[in-house]
């Protein structure tokens, strides 16, 4: 099985970065392959342009998103790995997703107007980390929202998104046995949820 991890965090010494390695090990202990794009380090231009809006079936789309749908396409999982801000994706993330998951690449819109999905077999899988506690998370609909919409962005694909695991309580300050807690529950994650696939 092939995973294609989408980090975006801008630090490369942050905690996401961490949670990106962890699971690189544990998909790697299953026998899986895995592909990182960390959006940072690649310096992804998340800014949808008036080029990026004309892209259309049949049309080349810029250089940038090319080389991130063939990714996309030599994937059987992808795994999006990020902060929650503002009760959302990092813009580079949401940005990613604009550009990347276009008319004619994610959707098809047919003859009489109609959007179909154009995949078929892929998995996908959300570790998002925050500062906020579950309970927070929870109380004030936060976790309800974001996968109301970035699940139903990703379904809307064809993509069957098989669990998320939110890693909270995530503070500059956090000791290094909570760190390694957490990063536990990564592995934990990825085996569970790909052990019999």
């Amino acid at each position: 099985m092939r995973h294609l991890v989408i980090s975006a965090h801008p630090r490369r010494r942050s905690f996401n970065r961490a949670v990106v390695e962890a699971y690189r090990a544990a998909a790697r202990g299953l026998g899986h392959q895995v592909e990182i794009r960390d959006l940072y380090a690649g310096k992804f231009d998340p800014v949808l342009t008036v080029r990026d809006v004309g892209i259309t079936p049949g049309r080349r789309p810029p250089r940038d998103v090319a080389r991130e749908q063939k990714a996309i396409r030599r994937a059987d999982v992808i795994a999006f790995i990020a902060p929650l801000w503002w009760s959302g994706l990092p813009a580079m993330l949401k940005g990613y997703l604009d550009r990347v998951f276009s008319a004619g690449f994610a959707y098809l819109i047919d003859r009489r107007g109609n959007y179909l999905p154009a995949f078929k077999n892929k998995r996908a899988v959300m570790i998002v980390t925050s500062g906020a506690t579950s309970a927070e998370l929870k109380s004030g609909g936060t976790l309800r929202a974001f996968e109301t919409i970035y699940d139903g962005l990703i379904e809307f694909c064809g993509i069957k998104v098989l669990g998320h695991l939110y890693l909270s309580g995530i503070e500059p300050g956090m000791s290094r046995r909570d760190g390694a807690r957490r990063l536990k529950s990564v592995g934990r994650f990825v085996r569970g949820t790909f052990r019999q696939r």
